[in-house]
């Protein structure tokens, strides 16, 4: 008995629009009258044949035999114009263990991710801030630079002022028309960052215009403002306050040093008087503990690199208010400038609320904290040894700049004192003798020499051109000595400033004339007219 079968369907030759969109197999009807296949047909679909046919397979290439042998071609990272990818990631590493400390402008988890990921290949905002990273790192740190340029991936450039001048033109580029448009923290942070670098390079006029920019963002984003900072998540409102305490500190150098009067201000007396500084302050925790919507406490006693530049902001605080909120009937500075009893009233205020402060540091941030023996201990643990260092930077810069600013407040008071004319007062003020203000500078370079032969080079460098110029402005004071050469004040002071010949050659590494107190620009409508 013969079997019969059923009718088998064929394929067709070419699919029909239907099945290739599918992905299936299009099988024509067995009759051949229909124009439909069979899913067309069963579904009352339109058989159509309108799509264009492409080659079956991967396209055919003729490779030589080293071709075969290469891989695939990789895309270049952004950032291959200034060096190769694994040193400037190095050089990344270097902000976090060495400058971090002192400009902690990043949240340290969440960079170190964005990083990991190469974020800077498509995230032009990320990029400009490792790119402004990188020209601080090398702003600030010569060693380093050199070191840099030794690397097989070497930095191309023969300089770090070119360096950094091609860092700045590279963010430059990335700017849009649209660019202020939307503000962030990382807009500022960059012009902070690079308002820095051009200042560690000694190039003064960049710095100032960059400052102004940084001002400019930094108001706008009212970071002065702790009302203003609802709606903020934690990490944000972290970044945010330790950005407001860079600018100030900057407020501060220019209200005490402005010589020719051309800095522009960060904050007016109105603003200043509002601000409540303890409300303003970081949380004391590290980068690690912080989320976007949580806040862990710390589970260890270990010291904390935030508390350093808690004590370091509060110390730039002193020197222009007291702590806590604004005094009611205080003095603004205009009523101070037409009151030589106020002036001097108040300096003697900043200086003993200065000195008070000096007393009540924590241990671990303490002057004369042993820090030499664990950093050159080749058998300690290697991230011992990298906080400990860290640690060391906060203490050079937070000593230094507490001498500093103590030896510019006795600049003031020893002039509102030789001051001619005094209006009267209802303030009783006791003027320090001469001698009395001169056995304190000697006191204050003392502490000044100890942190600068006692601490590790690396920590000092860390700090970079801010440290020497602190320093040249505290030995710069001792040559007005008015008492005669055989005096042992006098003989102390000669003392000092012999030395810090040989200091200041170390610690100045800028590669132009040091020109912080000079005018460095001309106008060239003054010289056509």
């Amino acid at each position: 008995m013969q079997t019969t079968h059923a009718p088998r369907a064929e394929l067709s030759t070419q699919a029909c629009d239907i099945c290739r969109k599918r992905k299936v197999k299009c099988k024509a009807q067995s009759s051949g009258y229909s124009l439909s296949c069979l899913r067309c047909e069963r579904l009352n679909l339109a058989c159509t044949f309108a799509l264009p046919s492409r080659t079956r397979g991967p396209k055919k290439r003729f490779l030589s035999d080293t071709q075969t042998q290469c891989p695939a071609p990789t895309v270049p990272h952004r950032t291959q114009d200034l060096c190769d990818r694994d040193l400037f990631k190095n050089i990344m590493q270097d902000y976090l263990d060495y400058i971090y400390p002192m400009v902690p402008l990043v949240h340290r988890p969440s960079f170190q991710k964005a990083l990991q990921e190469d974020r800077d290949r498509e995230d032009d905002g990320f990029l400009a801030l490792t790119v402004a990273i990188a020209a601080l790192v090398v702003a600030t740190m010569a060693s380093r630079f050199q070191a840099y340029q030794s690397d097989p991936g070497a930095i191309r450039f023969e300089s770090r002022k070119d360096f950094v001048h091609a860092c700045y033109q590279k963010i430059i580029g990335l700017r849009t028309s649209s660019y202020f448009d939307q503000l962030s923290f990382q807009k500022f942070a960059v012009s902070y960052l690079f308002l820095a670098s051009f200042m560690q390079i000694g190039d003064q006029n960049w710095s100032r215009m960059l400052t102004v920019e940084a001002m400019q963002l930094a108001r706008l984003l009212k970071m002065h403002r702790i009302s203003e900072y609802t709606g903020l998540n934690c990490i944000e409102k972290q970044l945010r306050k330790k950005g407001f305490w860079v600018m100030f500190y900057g407020f501060v150098h220019g209200h005490l040093q402005n010589l020719h009067g051309e800095r522009l201000t960060y904050l007016d007396p109105a603003a200043l008087q509002a601000i409540n500084p303890e409300d303003l302050m970081p949380l004391e925790v590290d980068d690690e503990l912080i989320f976007e919507n949580e806040v862990l406490a710390p589970e260890t006693t270990e010291p904390c690199l935030v508390t350093g530049f808690i004590v370091h902001s509060r110390i730039f605080w002193a020197a222009m208010r007291d702590p806590g909120p604004s005094p009611i009937g205080g003095h603004c500075p205009c009523a101070r400038a037409n009151d030589t009893c106020l002036q001097i009233k108040h300096f003697q205020e900043r200086l003993n609320c200065l000195q008070y402060l000096g007393l009540n540091m924590p241990s671990f941030l303490q002057m004369w904290e042993p820090t030499q023996a664990i950093v050159n201990d080749h058998d300690a643990d290697e991230r011992k040894k990298t906080v400990q260092l860290q640690l060391a930077s906060i203490r050079a810069n937070l000593h230094v700049t507490h001498i500093w600013l103590q030896s510019l407040i006795l600049d003031q008071l020893e002039a509102a004192q030789s001051h001619p004319q005094r209006r009267s007062s209802t303030h009783q003020v006791v003027d320090l003798d001469q001698k009395s203000l001169w056995v304190e500078r000697e006191k204050l370079s003392h502490h000044l020499f100890f942190v600068l032969f006692n601490f590790p080079r690396m920590s000092l460098e860390a700090n970079g051109l801010h440290l020497a110029n602190k320093v040249r402005d505290v030995v710069a004071s001792l040559l007005g000595c008015p008492f005669p050469p055989e005096d042992p004040i006098s003989k102390k002071a000669a003392e000092y400033i012999q030395l810090s010949t040989d200091v200041l050659s170390r610690l100045d590494s800028s590669e132009g004339m040091n020109t912080l107190h000079l005018q460095t620009w001309v106008d060239t409508d003054r010289i056509q007219g």
